[in-house]
């Protein structure tokens, strides 16, 4: 079969939308289609860009003791706050770099540079299918990590799903007419650079069938990711709602109590709840045979030489005496001493048990060892 033109205008523009007939009989678009709907998702683009050059502009411009690991307000400040629900059971993996305040400084900075670079190219039109591809992974990185969160709304997860739809969206369409990307099809066509066009805007090589096929795709993708990561975290899909962690009321785990001398030592660790609010713990109580031998009220626990508290994640995210208690920010981790008062009268040969109230008049125990 001989490789025959054919042209199709667009009633009322004039402009050609199918460009040619190929060898095997599929037709291919014409750059004009190609400006046109890069062109209807021109609001698509420019909000997608917009939302990654704000979480960017916010840290540089606005707020940047968001940069500064000496702030409370720093990052690893929310990066705290979504470890003990991040997708995977990758907790270990945020807490280690937590962990290294040097690699943690420089991955804050990378994504906030790379942030900067996929909204400002989105929002000019430059690279567009880049930074689209970018900004998909970002969506993924956003969904792994902070995706659980959201106490009053599923905030989180939305973000990360409208992310990942929308710049599936600018992958397939480009940056069309209104595009820094435009400014350079001419010399792309010109030079034979077909590749540049994946990366950039303009007419894909794809015949009609198969611009259809990769549009179908991506928009499985796009339900796939958001369905799977909405049954994932919140269920829902076949089951009655059922959070797989509660970010609605604060867990404190104990862990690791033990006796020392006159000293009581033991972990605690905020694994669940809202990030909004702290766990206020009100009172600590060692108990045994049912009987209280030692009680620690809220003005005993910000009385230093009877309660001491190390944070591990200070400033960030921390257990901070408050004048009427304890509060515990979500994700934080602290080691709690209790001096024992003279005339406490332990039996070792028996169960010895520590037990942490809340506010709510929740109580969370744990065995001294």
């Amino acid at each position: 079969m001989s490789n025959t033109s054919k042209s199709t205008h667009f009633e009322g523009f004039g402009m050609e939308y199918v460009d040619q007939k190929k060898t095997d009989g599929n037709l291919l678009l014409s750059p004009a289609f190609w400006q046109m709907a890069g062109l209807m998702a021109l609001a698509v683009r420019l909000i997608t860009g917009w939302i990654y050059w704000g979480g960017a502009s916010r840290r540089l411009i606005y707020a940047p003791l968001k940069l500064d690991p000496t702030s409370h307000a720093y990052l690893a400040n929310k990066l705290v706050h979504a470890a003990p629900g991040m997708a995977f059971d990758l907790s270990g993996v945020m807490y280690w770099l937590l962990a290294h305040g040097t690699l943690l400084y420089v991955s804050i900075i990378f994504f906030t540079l790379v942030e900067l670079v996929v909204g400002v190219g989105l929002i000019i039109g430059f690279a567009t299918r880049l930074m689209s591809l970018i900004s998909i992974g970002l969506a993924c990185t956003l969904m792994v990590i902070f995706g659980w969160m959201g106490t009053t709304c599923l905030d989180e997860w939305t973000m990360a799903a409208f992310g990942f739809a929308t710049a599936s969206v600018t992958l397939i369409t480009g940056g069309g007419k209104y595009s820094v990307d435009q400014l350079f099809q001419s010399k792309f066509e010109k030079n034979n650079m077909n590749w540049a066009r994946w990366l950039t805007s303009g007419p894909l090589p794809l015949s009609m069938p198969q611009l259809v096929k990769f549009s179908v795709i991506m928009g499985g993708l796009s339900i796939l990711f958001t369905v799977a990561f909405y049954g994932y975290n919140f269920g829902a899909l076949v089951t009655p709602l059922g959070k797989r962690i509660d970010n609605a009321n604060h867990y404190v785990a104990l862990s690791q109590a033990k006796i020392d001398g006159n000293k009581i030592d033991v972990n605690s660790y905020i694994n669940a709840g809202p990030d909004t609010q702290g766990a206020y713990i009100t009172q600590v109580t060692v108990m045994q045979n049912n009987q209280a031998i030692a009680t620690y009220p809220a003005t005993s626990l910000k009385d230093p030489t009877a309660v001491t508290i190390n944070n591990q994640f200070a400033p960030w995210s921390t257990c901070k005496a408050m004048p009427y208690a304890v509060r515990c920010q979500l994700g934080s981790k602290a080691t709690w001493s209790f001096t024992l008062p003279k005339d406490s009268s332990l039996n070792a040969a028996q169960p010895i048990t520590l037990q942490f109230s809340n506010v709510e008049g929740k109580i969370f125990k744990t065995t001294i060892k």
